[in-house]
Parts: structure tokens; sequence; C-alpha cells
């Protein structure tokens, strides 16, 4: 892998967190590197340190968290960045799919104003041209009336409707580094689909790296060039995602694959 051609470089991340019971690691010397138009997929049981790790990367960690390590992003180190400099970054060169989408929105703002202006916020476009790019990302995910999606409050759609929403919103801003924490999983199969293939889009134009949290393994195994495998905060296993779905080397990985192949069989 060419050095300059790694988008996301993370070194020895660990990050800790002061509760009424000591300091906690939560996230343990964990590395991985990114390239433009590659997915890394990082899967594990809930609480192993996956959203966290994250968090970590967008620099949105709670108060009493502390971290140290590297997180490089297309060369410049974001940790020590101020507020003021990641609030920049975030939105234009990094985009967050939250798990909560509802979080994601300001609930007395209609999504119209919402979406026009983020895109504004970070590019030269007149809110005509921002409005049109809207409607067409939002065409992309499937929602049949962006007019009146649009026109609407965001207590006013669905969990999975706005995740769409939230998904259309970074498709929009071409981001550097696209960052999806469970993208899929407040939405129907048909809707499953549109997402997984709005990311192989993403991915095929070549300009954005994608770390995509999930507890799908089919959604990683479709998407993911290289699968990480997080357990208690470390990474276990890290490897191509048809070496890993193929030959995992951690008991833990096998563990994980094993339950999958279980549950497959009990619904078929």
């Amino acid at each position: 892998m060419n050095e300059r051609d790694i988008l996301l470089d993370v070194n020895g991340l660990n990050v800790q967190i002061q509760t009424d019971y000591g300091l906690v690691s939560t996230v343990r010397d964990v590395s991985f590197q990114i390239m433009a138009g590659k997915v890394l997929g990082i899967v594990g049981e809930s609480g192993c340190g996956k959203s966290m790790t994250c968090l970590a990367i967008l620099q949105l960690l709670q108060k009493h968290a502390t971290m140290e390590g590297s997180i490089r992003l297309q060369g410049r180190e974001l940790i020590g960045m101020t507020p003021k400099q990641m609030r920049k970054l975030r939105g234009q060169d990094i985009c967050f799919i939250m798990q909560n989408p509802m979080n994601a929105f300001n609930p007395v703002l209609r999504i119209e104003k919402q979406f026009v202006e983020t895109i504004r916020a970070h590019t030269s476009v007149s809110k005509i041209q921002a409005k049109y790019v809207a409607i067409e990302c939002l065409k992309q995910m499937n929602l049949s009336d962006p007019e009146k999606v649009l026109g609407q409050y965001p207590f006013e759609l669905s969990g999975g409707m706005l995740q769409r929403v939230m998904i259309a919103l970074s498709i929009a801003m071409r981001p550097a580094l696209l960052i999806g924490d469970e993208p899929t999983t407040a939405l129907d199969n048909v809707n499953r689909r549109t997402v997984i293939d709005a990311f192989r889009k993403i991915k095929k134009e070549g300009e954005t790296a994608i770390l995509l949290v999930s507890h799908d393994l089919d959604v990683i195994g479709e998407l993911a060039d290289e699968v990480a495998v997080m357990k208690q905060g470390e990474i276990v296993e890290i490897a191509p995602a048809t070496q890993l779905f193929t030959n995992p080397q951690h008991e833990y990985t096998k563990l994980l694959l094993d339950a999958r192949m279980t549950v497959e069989s009990r619904i078929g």
C-alpha cells in the first residue's frame, strides 16, 4: 500500500472513559488504514468499541473521555485539532451516518432547510442549485416524493426514511471519508438494498474511503474490501473480506461466523 494512497490512517488509538468506578479502556491500541475507493468493515458484539472508534475519529467523544494515538485524514492529524477545525471537517471531509437518525436532525426545522443549508455551508452553490442536488440525491435513495420529504419536519418521517435522508445528504457532500454506524439497521429489505447500492456507487467512484460498522455480516460481505473484528476494545483479526469469511484465524471470528450460519439455517 503506497503511503500517499492512504486516506485514513488510525495508529495506536486508545480511548479511556472516567467512570464512578475508575478509568475504563473502551478502545485499546486500534490501528487500521483505508484507501480512497475502499471499504473497511468493522464487526463485533455490542459494546466492543466499534461506535467508540467512530466517535474518536470524529472527535465527538464525551467530555470525560480521553484518547491518545494518531488519526490522520489525508495526512492531517485530527487528534489535537480545535473544535472549530473539526466542525469544518465534519460534513465536508467526513460524513457520519449514525445509528439513530433522529439525533442527526433539528426537530424544529424542515428537512429542506437542514439539507440545503448543509450543502451551502460547504460549497458555493445557490439555494436553487442546492435544492436540485437534494432532490436528486433523495431520488437515489428510493424516496418517491422528494419535494414532499423536503417540506416535512423530521418527526413526520419514519426512522427508515430519516436514515435514507441522512445517507442522501452524505452522498451530496461527496466526503473524503464516510462513516456508517449500522446504516441499514432501521431499514426493510427493499431499502436496505437501496442503501447497499448507494454505498457501492460511492465506492466505485473511487474518491471516498468508507468505514462501515455493522452487525449485519451479509452487508459487510457485500461491501467490504477488508474486515476488522473487534472484541473488548481490541482488533483481534483484520484481513481481506474474502479471506476472513472463508478462512478465519481467530476463535472469536469463527464464533461470529458460526452464529451467522446458525441464524441463517434457522431462517431457512
